[in-house]
């Protein structure tokens, strides 16, 4: 219970990454939804539903000891940030939240391996702190702080730390200022077995990384705030609908690595990019052609699958013609 089947190995650049031989392998166990896909980690930590409760004890289990009080309520920061980013939802995804202190918290996860990914977040993160401005008015710069908050499928420093928090610091280490805080969680780093995990972190670094592969909640969540997020992706629970498009999820996050993976092995990282987002391009037409048979409307498919209306237009028009 709770092994994971997933092996670890190093690309041509020593960049970890996950190995699986088979898609039912990659997708685990089938009792558990994997929490790192987009719209079940979004489900099970939720800041707008009774799930808020996982949320806060992740952030806080993260982040202590680098933000001045630990975070006692969240909530979505509006319905644009909760949405997620525009990116590739499979490779990565945001929860936008603010605490009752009016903290900003970005809440991030990252499947593929990606270049830049500190300076990344902190382009971000600077965005969020701008956004804080207001147009036309006096300023003062009482800025409220941000914090990212990086779960990573795959390694970026160097030591065998897992977890590293970062503000802006005088060369002592003396904190200068709090309004930009981060967090960065490497999972393949983390490595404890079930019966030594003690902190609340543990359990929660645990869950992310393997409750796709186990097969019941073991005993160490009992009593847990964690239990909920048991609850919340266990399959069987589930509708049909949310079974199916979880099921797609897990099988685009297998394709996506599936391409990383050939294009790492054979050294052919031109065209890495345009090769994924013609198989995404292509899954999304497949996926809005069911949706069409089953007469979902317009507003709908393109809203799941990022196509443009006129795109999905098009397909029906074909499927008229059959």
């Amino acid at each position: 219970m709770g092994n994971n089947i997933e092996t670890e190995t190093k690309n041509g650049h020593g960049e970890m990454i996950s190995e699986a031989k088979t898609f039912e392998e990659f997708k685990g166990a089938g009792v558990f939804a994997d929490l790192l896909l987009d719209r079940t980690f979004k489900k099970a930590f939720n800041p707008d539903s009774q799930n808020k409760v996982c949320l806060i004890a992740l952030l806080n289990s993260v982040l202590e000891g680098e933000i001045a009080s630990p975070i006692v309520d969240v909530q979505s920061r509006n319905k644009e940030y909760s949405d997620g980013s525009n990116e590739n939802r499979t490779s990565i995804f945001d929860l936008h939240c603010i605490d009752s202190a009016q903290r900003r918290f970005i809440i991030e996860v990252q499947i593929l391996f990606q270049k830049n990914i500190v300076n990344r977040s902190i382009y971000y993160a600077s965005q969020t702190v701008v956004a804080q401005g207001q147009r036309g008015k006096k300023y003062n710069y009482e800025l409220n702080p941000v914090v990212t908050v990086v779960f990573m499928e795959f390694n970026v420093f160097a030591d065998d730390r897992y977890i590293r928090r970062a503000k802006l610091r005088e060369i002592n280490g003396s904190c200068i200022s709090d309004t930009l805080n981060f967090a960065f969680v490497e999972l393949p780093k983390f490595n404890k077995p079930l019966d030594e995990l003690e902190t609340t972190l543990d359990k929660a670094l645990y869950a992310l990384k393997n409750m796709k592969n186990m097969t019941q909640m073991p005993k160490q969540y009992a009593n847990t705030v964690f239990e909920l997020l048991f609850s919340t992706a266990k399959l069987a629970k589930l509708s049909k609908e949310e079974q199916k498009m979880i099921d797609e999820a897990q099988k685009a996050k297998w394709d996506e690595y599936a391409i990383h993976k050939a294009a790492i092995d054979s050294g052919l990282q031109q065209g890495l990019e345009q090769g994924l987002e013609q198989g995404r391009n292509q899954r999304n037409r497949e996926i809005a052609k069911k949706m069409l048979l089953k007469n979902k409307p317009i507003e709908e498919i393109t809203e799941f699958t990022e196509l443009s209306e006129a795109d999905v237009l098009a397909i029906k028009a074909d499927l008229d013609k059959t």
